[in-house]
């Protein structure tokens, strides 16, 4: 029993140790010179700040301190035209955000890929669309929303099947339309976690397979 005391007084010091190495650093002495420049403006209160909130405020210094003197004059310019929006529309780019950190991976890159399409475009085509979209009530804006959606499904799906062996396209395109919608998630997933050079070999796999075998298949089973 005198043993196992020990034992645990030992620990508890170790972790009360670790605890304290953890606040020393993020103590305001622990800071680089340009770390302090940065958080200058809570130099008086940081010691009094959560350790969370003083976390999240030293990743963000260390994000500016790693930008290019060009990220930064664009940074500051983007921060000044936040601050002069009314706090109606801060509280909606907010909102909208919070919407977008809620979408799945694969919608955030699709849209990701949308964005950087406009941003390339002519600077009159972008004000034409701008407009356009704009002027659309809600339900026309999702429903445009899914059209551009289902044109890019397409063509994704037509250069899918350019990609295949002549003979595997009519059969995939029978096979594709034989599954439900789970179905073709669990086929696209499989597909993703396959390396691109072993695809060739699965497709070939699931075309030999039965109705019943492929959806064992695709269940995991």
């Amino acid at each position: 029993m005198r043993r196992l005391i020990i034992e645990l007084c030992a620990a508890l010091l170790l972790f009360t140790a670790g605890l304290a190495a953890a606040a020393d650093a993020l103590s305001w002495q622990a800071l680089s010179a340009a770390e302090q420049q940065v958080l200058a403006p809570h130099a008086e209160t940081w010691a009094g700040l959560p350790e969370q909130t003083r976390e999240q405020l030293l990743r963000g210094a260390r994000r500016w301190l790693a930008l290019t003197p060009e990220q930064r004059s664009a940074a500051a310019q983007r921060f000044a035209r936040w601050q002069s929006l009314p706090a109606e529309e801060r509280a909606a780019l907010r909102e909208r955000f919070h919407q977008w950190r809620q979408l799945p991976p694969e919608r955030q890159r699709e849209l990701k890929r949308a964005a950087e399409h406009f941003r390339h475009l002519p600077p009159e085509q972008r004000a034409e669309l701008r407009r356009r979209f704009e002027a659309m009530s809600p339900e026309e804006r999702r429903a445009f929303m899914l059209a551009v959606r289902a044109s890019r499904q397409s063509g994704q799906v037509r250069q899918f099947f350019e990609q295949l062996p002549e003979e595997q396209r009519v059969p995939m395109r029978a096979m594709l339309e034989s599954l439900t919608p789970a179905q073709r998630r669990a086929l696209r997933d499989r597909m993703l976690a396959t390396p691109p050079a072993e695809r060739d070999s699965l497709r070939r796999q699931l075309l030999a397979m039965s109705p019943e075998e492929r959806a064992a298949f695709l269940a995991g089973e």
